[in-house]
């Protein structure tokens, strides 16, 4: 009989940070953002930033993040290919549970692609059902694209900002999404994207749109949301991320809105290759 070993989770410390890199490097290759929020994760004391070790080595990760709405956010989890299937995942969503318990979070969502069925039978295991399906898109930075200027301008007042963002909620689902981080749209989250500086509206015209990055500013402007004139709205975007020099565009959106689909390949946005689901719980 085949006995597993024992999982043991803690709260992550600095001197962890190249061993969860590593993790990191051989669970998802092709996704790695760790040591760019490493220091925003560790210094997260409203959420949990946890390792998992088997023998006193440090084989996965789990980043439990609290939104502007309360909800909590499911992120980063990563175990070593050759650590996998010893029930690293259960553990960190048990320790989830527990964390939502102590702190009274009565929702928790996560995200993965739609061809993930690990990940989704993972979280399906503990609950989670699906809440919506998202298609990503992406542009390159282009100079050549800006042939306007634009008036878009800050709105700092929160309360402004919400009546903006919130009237177009709807058409948008109800969700907005920067670093695959998928927020539901609330006045709280309104209210949070004005204070960081990330709701601009043409007064003109009252199209409004709301970017910016949670994280990796230089690597990727995002777009969480707009409406009025979709072309001054990305070309705007656009304008934007050329004066920063931010590499590229994202925008992700719910995949039952065609509008917001043509207006971004109409633009040059490129489509990504899968779409992504988002699955949530709600607790007692």
């Amino acid at each position: 009989m085949t006995v597993n070993p024992e999982i043991v989770l803690r709260r992550a410390r600095q001197e962890d940070r190249d061993k969860v890199v590593w993790v990191e490097s051989l669970s998802t290759p092709n996704l790695s953002y760790v040591p760019h929020v490493w220091d925003m994760f560790l210094d997260d004391m409203e959420g949990d930033w946890t390792v998992a070790e088997i023998d006193g080595e440090v084989i996965g990760c789990g980043k439990y993040s609290i939104l502007p709405d309360g909800s909590a956010w499911l992120e980063t989890l990563r175990v070593v290919p050759h650590r996998q299937g010893l029930g690293v995942g259960k553990r960190l969503y048990e320790h989830w549970f527990e964390v939502s318990r102590e702190k009274g979070v009565k929702t928790m969502r996560m995200y993965t692609g739609v061809r993930n069925v690990v990940s989704k039978g993972l979280a399906e295991r503990y609950g989670l059902r699906m809440a919506e399906t998202f298609r990503g898109t992406l542009m390159k930075s282009d100079p050549g694209k800006v042939d306007a200027e634009y008036d878009f301008r800050r709105v700092v007042d929160q309360g402004r900002a919400t009546e903006l963002l919130m009237r177009h909620s709807a058409a948008w689902g109800g969700w907005q999404v920067m670093n695959r981080t998928y927020y539901k749209l609330s006045p709280m989250l309104c209210a949070h994207l004005a204070e960081r500086g990330m709701v601009y509206r043409d007064p003109d015209t009252e199209s409004v749109i709301a970017m910016g990055a949670r994280f990796m500013p230089r690597h990727g402007l995002h777009v969480g949301l707009f409406a009025g004139d979709a072309e001054a709205c990305l070309g705007f975007a656009m304008q934007t991320a050329v004066e920063r020099e931010i590499e590229r565009l994202h925008c992700l959106f719910p995949s039952h809105n065609p509008g917001v689909e043509e207006s971004l390949t109409g633009f040059g946005f490129r489509l990504e290759p899968a779409d992504f689901m988002v699955l949530e719980v709600h607790l007692e």
